[in-house]
Formats: C-alpha cells, structure tokens, sequence
C-alpha cells in the first residue's frame, strides 16, 4: 500500500461500526496496511519539507511519537471503546515534552479530514513564557497582528481553558481573551476526503494548510520553549 487511500478511510468507516478488540485483533494486519505503515510515510515525507522553514522539526515515525495510538486509554473516560476511529499525526519543535511543544497536526477519520498548528498544552514553564509575551507590548502586538491575520483567512482557535483571567491578572487587559488559555492551537475540521489525500502529493498539499501558522508557529516556539 502506498499512502493513504479511499480504503483508508473504509477501514476507519468499519472500525467505529465495530469497535472492539476481538474485531480489531482479526483486521490487525489491515489497520498495519492501511493505517499505520502511510502513517509512517506521510510522517517522513510532511517531516522534510516542514524542516525547509523550520530545521529542528521533530518527525518521528513511531506510535506514541508522530503516530499517536489506536487504542484509547479508557481508565479516567465514560467512553470505555478501546480504539480511536481516527488516525493522527504530530510533527513538533522544542525542547518540552511533545505535547507541550508548538507544531503540525493532522488527523483523518471515516467521514472527514482535520488539521491544527500550535500547541496542545504549555508546560509550566512555557505557560509563564506564553503570558509574559502576551503583556509584552511588543511581543503581544506581534501575536495579536498574527492571529487576526488568520482569522481573517478563515482559521479558527481553540478555547480557552479559563472561564476567568488567571489569579493576578487584569481581566481587562487587552490581552485578556488569550491570557485565559493554557494551550493554544488553530482547530480546522473538513468534511469528506478531497482526492489530494490520496495522491503522490499529499504532503504538499497539507504542507499548503500548514504554512498559513508558520508565523504563528515560530512566535510559539521563541516564547514559550
């Protein structure tokens, strides 16, 4: 199997009809077929034309590294379904742990395709670097000209995790609608499987999604790792 394919997405389509381990453990070597080894793939190839503009990019292709499981961890969730119906991929830059760094996502499911550039969750650390930016005249000037860039561009955020401004900080400062995330990420969702996904060029086209964060991206990674 070459890359992602309309089977791809077929498989995905059965196992959220039948997600549980005795069907998946009989079509394990399907999800190694059709999920995971163009998983791989597309990490190797997304990850060199990514380190063109960004040189440290981490593009790892590994389950638990830019291959996120299959299986879920059901312990602490009401949904006790052991496997995703989705696959999803990372590439990252910096020096916390992954998810705590800035960088490229994007995921595939039964019915649609998403993608996301940021950062999931600041460490404590990068928490401290992201707030103290924001209230720097300059530093916060930048990030609000970058996000209103892209959000005239169609890009949506995620939201934030605070319903108030954080404890010591004026809930009337400009800067308050973002002082309220601990993380910070574009969320941008798309029905159905445009056929770019499954042709020889599929990284260049997410590599087109990608660059509209590039700035965005960079600003992550000086103030916050």
């Amino acid at each position: 199997m070459d890359g992602l394919s309309r089977d791809s997405y077929k498989f995905l389509a059965e196992l959220r009809a039948n997600n549980n381990r005795t069907w998946f453990m009989e079509n394990k070597d399907r999800a190694e077929e059709l999920l995971l080894a163009p998983a791989r793939e597309l990490v190797v190839e997304e990850g060199e034309l990514l380190r063109k503009i960004r040189p440290d990019i981490i593009a790892d292709p590994r389950t638990d590294r830019s291959i996120y499981r299959l299986n879920r961890d059901t312990r602490f969730s009401r949904d006790k379904t052991p496997y995703k119906e989705h696959l999803a991929v990372w590439w990252w830059e910096g020096g916390q742990g992954r998810l705590e760094c800035p960088g490229f996502y994007f995921h595939f499911m039964p019915d649609g395709w998403g993608w996301s550039i940021g950062c999931y969750r600041f460490s404590e650390s990068g928490l401290a670097g992201w707030r103290s930016a924001l209230l720097d005249k300059k530093k916060g000037a930048a990030f609000r000209r970058i996000v209103e860039e892209m959000e005239k561009n169609g890009i949506n955020f995620s939201q934030p995790e605070l319903k108030r401004s954080p404890a010591g900080f004026d809930p009337a400062h400009p800067m308050a609608r973002w002082l309220r995330h601990k993380g910070f990420y574009t969320w941008n969702e798309e029905p159905g499987h445009p056929d770019e996904l499954f042709e020889d060029g599929r990284a260049e086209f997410l590599f087109d999604h990608f660059k509209l964060g590039f700035k965005l991206h960079e600003w992550l990674v000086r103030y916050t790792q």
